[in-house]
Formats: structure tokens, sequence, C-alpha cells
């Protein structure tokens, strides 16, 4: 069945759009898997060792390190709208990990929420990449009026996808010259069923951007020209260029009477030579001083420096470390900026998750309740990102008397899942009770004054 000519449009837009950014998704990432192919300036790499690459994972350790401290715990408020289910049934304890990376990565990711089938969630989470979905965003509303999920043929040509409306979700697929529509949900939801997750956005570029940036690669590709050189350096330093003063001929062809390949020359741990027979002259063997691969790792320190710079890394991450190790309080100094960026993100894509837990009760219960204004999405504490960090972080905090021991705001903090938490209130009340009948007992028998 022919689809309408504005939703033909639509598709035919969302998919130029969709493969306008393939190639710099793939670029990115490359240097996130360290994949990326030598830049070689063709002027100190022999030829025999053009295809020598080495792997500076540098790109994706400033993405990781960052999403390490991005821990999407679920939603706090609307007790009885069955968020805390939602998220457990979808794990998006793990789940969330993949769009946040696909932000950092990218600069954006995308959620798409739906009704579940037999065996599924429902309602159903997923996260999808944008090398294969895309969104037309609406600045005014900061939603989209428009996403498109699409699939690929084995040419890695688009030949079908689903496109998600306000009101309807069409299924489609490639014709002789036109899309066709091969299923259709009129869901009538009003809102598109999808949320991008966008990085570090700007008024002039609502998509955000990639934590892998033009610095960051290009500081990557210099740190791994400085490890190529360092090898080839390597190489002539330990197996120094020797020369050989009034030797005749013979010192370099074997039994045969065939020239010596060098590699047998310079390997050799003795060289035998006799008098030159023209002249009757000892020939005089000697060895070139080779250079000391030292300045090349000071290099390549400078470049993770510069790195560090541009990510707000410590430069100890990326696996520079000097002989005094850093106190705690000079860790911490280090990883302020870091952990500024990890809040900062966390507030970005927590718009995100809120327009998710909408969408899923949308999806759910067909209606969004106004209970829902009141929920906010739950982030550990991107400056203790271990269990043992937050622990410690919270028992100051109940020595200090800001909390309560037994608060809830205590247990979310120390991300007791609600069976621990409805496990911890029955705990309390039995020992309540049994404290109280202590205490009648001892008033129904008091001990007698000496």
């Amino acid at each position: 069945m022919s689809l309408s000519p504005e939703e033909s449009s639509l598709i035919s837009a969302l998919t130029d759009k969709l493969m306008d950014h393939q190639f710099q998704n793939s670029v990115r990432e490359c240097y996130y898997e360290g994949k990326q192919r030598l830049k070689d300036l063709n002027i100190s790499v022999p030829p025999g060792l053009k295809m020598l690459n080495s792997v500076v994972g540098w790109a994706g350790t400033a993405v990781d390190v960052l999403e390490e401290r991005l821990d999407f715990e679920g939603w706090i408020g609307g007790t009885n709208l069955g968020l805390d289910a939602i998220y457990r049934a979808n794990e998006l304890d793990l789940e969330s990990s993949q769009g946040h990376k696909d932000a950092l990565i990218y600069g954006s990711g995308f959620v798409f929420v739906g009704k579940g089938q037999e065996g599924e969630p429902d309602p159903l989470i997923t996260i999808e990449s944008p090398k294969r979905a895309t969104a037309i965003y609406d600045m005014r509303t900061r939603r989209p009026i428009a996403a498109l999920l699409a699939r690929f043929n084995e040419k890695g040509v688009v030949d079908g996808g689903s496109l998600y409306l306000p009101n309807s979700t069409i299924l489609f697929g490639l014709g002789r010259n036109e899309w066709l529509e091969i299923a259709r949900d009129d869901h009538n939801l009003g809102r598109v069923p999808c949320a991008p997750l966008i990085n570090n956005p700007r008024s002039g570029d609502p998509w955000g951007r990639s934590e892998i940036t033009r610095a960051v690669m290009s500081i990557t590709d210099s740190a791994m020209r400085t490890l190529v050189g360092a090898e080839i350096s390597r190489e002539f330093f330990a197996s120094p260029q020797r020369y050989i003063l009034g030797a005749s001929e013979d010192a370099f062809v074997d039994a045969d009477g065939n020239p010596t390949n060098g590699w047998s020359v310079i390997q050799g741990r003795v060289l035998g030579l006799g008098y030159n027979d023209d002249d009757g002259v000892m020939p005089q063997v000697g060895q070139f001083s080779s250079n000391s691969p030292a300045p090349f790792f000071d290099q390549l320190r400078a470049y993770a420096q510069m790195l560090a710079a541009e990510t707000s890394i410590p430069t100890s991450y990326l696996g520079l470390q000097t002989d005094n190790p850093a106190s705690a309080d000079a860790i911490r100094a280090l990883e302020n900026r870091l952990v500024k960026r990890a809040e900062r993100r966390q507030k970005q894509f927590g718009r995100t998750w809120s327009e998710v837990a909408k969408l899923s009760l949308l999806v759910r219960d067909g209606a969004i309740p106004s209970e829902v204004n009141d929920v906010r999405p739950i982030w550990r504490d991107a400056s203790t990102p271990t269990v043992a960090a937050s622990t410690d972080a919270a028992v100051k905090l109940i020595q200090a008397g800001v909390l309560l021991a037994d608060s809830e705001v205590t247990y979310n903090r120390l991300n007791f899942s609600d069976a621990e938490k409805a496990q911890l209130a029955r705990d309390k009340a039995r020992n309540g009770a049994t404290d109280l009948v202590a205490q009648l007992a001892q008033a129904a028998n008091p001990t007698p004054a000496p």
C-alpha cells in the first residue's frame, strides 16, 4: 500500500539525514574502538614499516571515564505509578549505559518506547544507535515531531524501517520507486514515542556534539605517530648500525660464494675478519651511536597532558604515573572538573529519562497522569561512582546529622532495591515490637530496689 506524499517525503528527508551522518559516526566509532589507521606524514617511516600500526585508545578512555560516572538508578516520586517495575523489567540499570555511551561517542542516542509483545516488558523500552535512528527535533517543545528507525540491506542502503509520528507508527519497505506501507499502528498517543539523548547541546547545535572532538582525534593521531617513531627507534637502538673499513669482499659472502644478507651480518655475534689481501691491512670495525627512544616518550607525555586538558580527565587515567603518588585531596582536586562534567551530563540526560517515564505511562495507560510532574530521575553521585564510596559518603552525612539512618533518602543513596527497603521496614517493625514486649515485661515485673 502506498504512503501519503507527506509521509513519503518525511521518510526520504529522515533517511537523507541519517545517511549524511554515517561517515562521521563511523569515524568516531573507529577512534572509540582504536581501529583508526595511522596518518603517516611520509617523512620518517621507512617503506618497509608502512604497515606498522600502533593503537592508542585514548579516545575510548575519554568516553568511558565520563560514562562510568553516569549511573541512572530509576525515578523518585510518583509512588503508585509503577515506574520502579518498568525500570526493573526493562533492565535500565544496564541498558541506560548503552544510550549514554552512544550519546558521548556520536553526540546523540535514542530511546524508543512501545507496546511489548508476549514475553516482553510492557511498555518496552529500547536503546537504538544513531547509526540507524534519527529524528526531527522541535526546539519549542524540546521533543521530536517525527523519528525514524531504519533497516539496512547487505549493501548498506536503507530498504525499510519504522516511521514514528505523534499518532501513528508506520512499518514501511522500499518498492520499485517509492516507499510502501507494510503495517500501521494508529495509537493516537499525541506524542512521538522517542526520546533523544543529546550530549552537550547548544542553541545553534541542538543535536549536541561527540566527546571525541577534532582535538581528541588530532592528539590521538599524533600520539600514534609518536609510538610508531618510538618502535622504529627501538629497532635501531637494539641493533645499531655498524661499519667495517678495509675489509675484502670475501668477508661478505657465504661458503658458497653468495653475498650474505645485511641482517645476517648485523645479527652475527662474532665477526671473523682476515687481513685485506690487497694491502695487508687489518679491517677496522666500528659502531654508530644510536639515539635513545626516551624523547618519544617525553613527547607522548606532552600529548597526554594535552588530552587531559581537552577531556578533563587526570593524566593518571592515561597511564602516566609519577614517582610520588598523589594524596587523596590532590586526586579529588584533579577530578573536580571531570565530576562537574558528569553532573552536567546527568542534568542533560535526566530530561530524556523524565520524558521516557511519561512515554512509558502514556503507552501503558493511554494518558500521562499529573503526578508524573513530580517524578525525577535518580543518579548515583558522580563524585562517588563506586558502592564503597557512596557508603562512606552516606555514613559521614548520617554522623553529621544531615541524613537519618533509616530514611528512604539514605536507602536511595545506597542504591537499595524496593525488596531490600521492604525487608528493612519489616525488620525494623519486628525489632520495634520486640523492644515493646521487653519494655512491657519489665514494667509488669519491676526490679525491686536494693
